[in-house]
């Protein structure tokens, strides 16, 4: 289990080891429901909300960090595009920059058919790591 107050440091460590610490702070959301803007009534684990700077995570990710893990690092990453490029979604700039950002915990490049899904399964010995 991971604790509401170890989110901000889960995110600093994400961003210094898989961003170069170039993310700009994000607040960090948890929240019981998100639902999908694209699929209604679909409900989502994560989502980057570029509207007020911040990253929603489903609350029940609490109890399961390596899943927990993976989403952070996933919605992150939709941080860096819409920081260094203006552009949302999983294209090919999502891409690229899930390959860059995973790479230092040795987690494989999404590519354009699984980036919606990536990092899905994050391997259990990154949780040491992080």
């Amino acid at each position: 289990m991971i604790a509401l107050e170890q989110l901000p440091q889960l995110y600093d460590r994400l961003n210094g080891t898989c961003f170069g610490g170039r993310l700009r702070p994000a607040l960090i959301r948890v929240v019981p429901w998100i639902l999908s803007e694209d699929t209604p009534g679909a409900r989502l684990a994560g989502a980057w909300v570029m509207e007020d700077w911040s990253i929603g995570i489903d609350g029940a990710l609490l109890d399961h960090p390596q899943l927990l893990f993976g989403v952070l690092l996933h919605e992150m990453t939709h941080q860096a595009c819409h920081q260094t490029w203006g552009v949302d979604g999983h294209g090919p700039l999502f891409v690229t920059a899930a390959a860059i950002a995973g790479a230092p915990f040795g987690i494989p490049s999404p590519t354009p058919a699984t980036a919606s899904i990536w990092p899905y399964p994050v391997p259990r010995r990154l949780l040491k790591e992080i």
